[in-house]
């Protein structure tokens, strides 16, 4: 009988030396395992800080090309790494529906890569010299309040 539990006793030990390493238990220690941590990231832009408003100040007639006289900045955000691209309406060419102007607009920059955080640009912009516009009320000044075509888009495409 003693040779019976003698050779049980040296099988178990011998089958738990035969074990892989992370199967066999040790008490008082502790365990452990290793897994994966699998992410999907979807890139992505967005506009944080939209364009403030452009305005620009002309006499008709002007013999120099007028200048924004208030820049449009705004703020985009993009993924680390991520190159996007970004766009005014109508390429940047306009005529302004109730003073009958003609101006341009254009970024500070055409393109850029995201870093993940904000990142801030300009419309800058020119209005031709020597346009005579439109306006009816003598002596006065008009200004596009009431223009249908005032306002203009921007697109980021990523």
């Amino acid at each position: 009988m003693r040779k019976f539990v003698m050779f049980s006793a040296l099988a178990a030990v011998i089958a738990a030396a035969s074990l892989p390493v992370h199967a066999q238990f040790v008490p008082g220690s502790p365990q452990t395992a290793t897994f994966d941590v699998n992410i999907n990231l979807t890139t992505g832009c967005k506009i944080t800080t939209a364009p403030v408003a452009v305005a620009f100040t002309y006499t008709a007639f002007q013999t120099t090309a007028a200048a924004l006289d208030t820049n449009g900045t705004f703020k985009v955000a993009c993924t680390k790494n991520l190159n996007y691209t970004l766009a005014l309406d109508n390429a940047g060419s306009y005529t302004d529906q109730a003073t009958d102007l003609a101006y341009t607009l254009s970024l500070s920059s055409a393109s850029s890569t995201g870093t993940g955080a904000d990142q801030t640009f300009a419309i800058t912009g020119n209005m031709p010299a020597t346009q005579s516009g439109t306006c009816a009320t003598t002596g006065a000044s008009c200004t596009n309040s009431a223009s249908t075509n005032k306002t203009r888009t921007l697109t980021v495409a990523y």
